[in-house]
C-alpha cells in the first residue's frame, strides 16, 4: 500500500506524541485517554483503522500540493489525531452513552483542548483557517443531528462525506500554510468524494448492525432506492438483494464510477485516489466474491461443497 509504507516512520513518531500528550492529562483521565488513543493506532493489531484521518497532510505533500517542511507535515497529523478521537467521543456519546460517561466528556474536553493547542501556534486569529474550521464543524454537526440525510444517497451524496468534514482541517490548514489556498476547494471536494466512499465500505462492513440499531446506512437506502419499495425491508430481504439480487456489485459500482472522476481533477494527488483505489477494490472485492459463490450455488451444491473443502 504505497499511500501507506512511505509514513510508517512518521505516524510512529506522531502517534507516540499523542499518547506522550495524553499521558500528561490529570489522572485518570489520561490512563482512559491512553486506551481510549490505542484502539485506533494503525500498527496496533485489533485496532480501528483510520488512515485518512492522521496520513492526509503527507499524501497532499507531493507535487502540485508542496510543502518540504516534513515537522509542519507531522504537527497537521498529530492535530488531526486528535481531532478523531474529539469527533469519536462524540459519535459513541450520541449513538450509546457509556457507563462512565461523564469520565469519557471529561476526556473529551482535554482532547479538544490539545488540538486547539496545536493548531494556535500555526494559525492566527485572523487566518482563514478558523473560518474554514467553523464550516467543517458545522457541516458535521448538522450531519449527524439528522442521519436522516445520508439517506439521500443519490441525491445529495456530499451530505455522507460532512460527517467527517473534520478531517478537511489538515488538507485545508496545510495548504494555507503552503500559500496554495486557491487548491482548498477541489482538494476539498477530492476529499468528500474519498470519504463518500469510504462511508460506503464502512456500511457494507456493518449494514446487519446498522439495521437492527436504526442507523442510517448508505448500502441499505442504496437498496431502497433501487427496489423501489416503500416498505420497510427486513434483514431476510437485504440477504436476498446482497446475496441474490446482485445489488453489491451495483453498490462498488458507484465507487467505480467515483474514482473515474477522481482521476480527471487536474491535481496530481496520487496517494490520495491509491487510497481511494484500495476503498473501491475492497467493494469490488466482495461483491465478487458473492457473485462468484453464488455461481457456485447454482452449479449445484456438491460442487459448491468442494469448492470450500477440497484442499
Amino acid at each position: 500500500m504505497n499511500w501507506l509504507e512511505p509514513y510508517k516512520k512518521e505516524l510512529v513518531e506522531v502517534f507516540a506524541e499523542a499518547e506522550r500528550l495524553i499521558a500528561a492529562f490529570p489522572a485518570p483521565l489520561n490512563e482512559r485517554g491512553l486506551a481510549y488513543v490505542s484502539r485506533f493506532h494503525p500498527f496496533r493489531a485489533d485496532s480501528t483503522k483510520n488512515y485518512i484521518c492522521y496520513l492526509l497532510p503527507y499524501w497532499l505533500d507531493h507535487d502540485s500540493v508542496e510543502n518540504k517542511d516534513a515537522a509542519i507535515c507531522s504537527r497537521m497529523s498529530l492535530a488531526n489525531v486528535f481531532v478523531m478521537l474529539h469527533f469519536f467521543i462524540q459519535d459513541d456519546l450520541m449513538d450509546t452513552a457509556p457507563t462512565k460517561w461523564k469520565e469519557q466528556l471529561a476526556l473529551d474536553h482535554l482532547l479538544h483542548m490539545q488540538f486547539l493547542e496545536l493548531y494556535r501556534p500555526m494559525f492566527d486569529s485572523g487566518s482563514p483557517f478558523w473560518t474554514y474550521f467553523r464550516q467543517y464543524v458545522t457541516e458535521w454537526a448538522t450531519s449527524v443531528s439528522d442521519e436522516r440525510e445520508r439517506e439521500a444517497f443519490h441525491d445529495r451524496p456530499s451530505r455522507i462525506a460532512h460527517k467527517a468534514s473534520p478531517v478537511k482541517l489538515a488538507s485545508t490548514g496545510l495548504l494555507l500554510l503552503s500559500g496554495r489556498s486557491e487548491l482548498i476547494p477541489d482538494v476539498s471536494d477530492m476529499v468528500d468524494e474519498v470519504l463518500i466512499t469510504l462511508q460506503m465500505a464502512d456500511d457494507w462492513t456493518d449494514w446487519r448492525e446498522d439495521l437492527q440499531q436504526g442507523s442510517a446506512n448508505t448500502l441499505i437506502a442504496f437498496i431502497n432506492r433501487e427496489r423501489r419499495t416503500a416498505a420497510e425491508l427486513y434483514e431476510k430481504d437485504l440477504e436476498t438483494s446482497i446475496y441474490v439480487g446482485g445489488y453489491l456489485s451495483r453498490f462498488a459500482q458507484l465507487a467505480v464510477d467515483r474514482h473515474q472522476r477522481l482521476k480527471a481533477y487536474g491535481l496530481r494527488l496520487p496517494h490520495l485516489i491509491d487510497f481511494h483505489e484500495y476503498l473501491t477494490a475492497n467493494l469490488l472485492s466482495a461483491a465478487s466474491t458473492i457473485e462468484r459463490d453464488k455461481s457456485r450455488l447454482l452449479q449445484g451444491g456438491f460442487a459448491y461443497w468442494l469448492s470450500k473443502n477440497a484442499n
